[in-house]
């Protein structure tokens, strides 16, 4: 919020001005370095390189970050997008499994649905609106997607907003959005293996709404 703040005075400052180049831009990134975000973030600056290295090092390498205001073991591995640490299915000898299959191993007693996660978010969206997650290239859903990674925006999405259902070609399916669901997690625009899918700020505001109840 502070960061939507100060480029609100930035554009304000240039819109006064009439000056929209690069240097009246560069405003912003000074706004941002002289406020108390660049002192409070640069201390977990290395928390998600830390954990290049696997669980354990990384546990204890946030832990040293934490006493040594984010420095941990010292060099940063380098960092690697998360959808590169994803095997597809052939390599790692696994079948796809579909949503309805995950979805049965839930009693909604103990362990609960997606959909029932949602309710308890409290998400709400304009029923109407444009959708916010922007899916470049649905093919790739229906074709590589399916046959190299299962399609697993179905598995990461905790939502339930994405479903692969049967097209009209027998063995055929497509991608079916649930974008009233999201939960604004960005899991999708991280995760995803081809990089097609791009989450922006929903029109009408909307999203979820926890509650400590």
């Amino acid at each position: 919020m502070k960061s939507g703040m100060l480029a609100a005075e930035t554009a304000f400052d240039a819109l006064v001005k009439g000056d929209f180049g690069g240097e009246a831009m560069a405003a912003y990134d000074e706004r941002v370095r002289g406020s108390w975000i660049t002192s409070e973030l640069y201390k977990v600056r290395n928390f998600h390189q830390g954990f290049e290295r696997g669980l354990f090092v990384g546990m204890a390498d946030a832990g040293l970050q934490l006493v040594t205001g984010g420095l941990g073991f010292g060099n940063r591995p380098r960092w690697k997008a998360g959808f590169t640490h994803m095997k597809k299915t052939k390599e790692a000898h696994v079948a796809p499994v579909s949503l309805e299959q995950t979805q049965r191993r839930y009693d909604n007693e103990r362990t609960f649905t997606k959909v029932n996660d949602v309710f308890h978010s409290g998400t709400k969206h304009d029923e109407d609106q444009p959708s916010h997650l922007l899916v470049s290239d649905t093919n790739i859903c229906a074709t590589r997607c399916k046959e190299e990674f299962g399609n697993p925006c179905q598995h990461f999405c905790p939502a339930n907003v994405y479903e692969m259902v049967p097209d009209k070609a027998p063995g055929s399916v497509k991608l079916k959005l649930n974008p009233s669901n999201c939960v604004h997690c960005k899991t999708c625009d991280i995760a995803d293996p081809y990089e097609i899918i791009t989450w922006v700020p929903p029109e009408g505001g909307g999203g979820p709404n926890y509650l400590d109840l």
